[in-house]
């Protein structure tokens, strides 16, 4: 089995995606025929944990660096600018040093929820089809953890597996 690296190269802000979220967007990808796909924000950062992130930066945004993220002026960040930084992340994110994404632009869904249009690199596209591949996610800590991919009835890797 072979198993990807994940990694956020986002520079020095706080990082707000998680393993859970990577999964969860890599089964959206699994599932759909073409590399260019519309998922809501939801289905990535579920409303709970998008209002805790929002808190933890607001709490801490003139307190440490890292929560300040240069590229939004708005104060206090709101679910908007939250999903700017989400799309921002996920433009960096790389697959053993390749990126992921040609494209990601923040829009509408057919409900009016917001979301994102993405258009996938072919690599990425491919490793995302491929239920035999593992991934792991490079957390900013250096640590990597393996990501829970369920699709459907099968389910790869372990919660939890974290390793240096």
């Amino acid at each position: 089995m072979q198993e990807l690296l994940l990694k956020i190269n986002g520079g020095k802000d706080f990082v707000i995606i998680t393993p859970q979220m990577l999964s969860a967007l890599i089964v959206q990808i699994h599932r759909l025929p073409e590399r260019e796909l519309r998922v809501a924000v939801k289905e990535i950062l579920p409303e709970d944990l998008e209002k805790y992130i929002e808190k933890i930066i607001n709490t801490n945004r003139f307190t440490a660096s890292c929560f300040r993220y240069s590229h939004i002026l708005e104060d206090p960040i709101t679910k908007k600018e939250l999903h700017r930084i989400l799309r921002g992340q996920l433009e960096v994110m790389e697959m053993n040093q390749t990126a992921c994404f040609h494209s990601i632009v923040l829009a509408d869904t057919i409900s009016g929820e917001a979301g994102f249009d993405i258009a996938c690199t072919e690599p990425f596209f491919w490793a995302c089809k491929d239920s035999m591949v593992k991934f792991a996610y490079v957390c900013p800590d250096g640590e990597q953890e393996t990501l829970v991919l369920e699709y459907g009835e099968q389910s790869f890797a372990s919660v939890g597996n974290r390793r240096k």
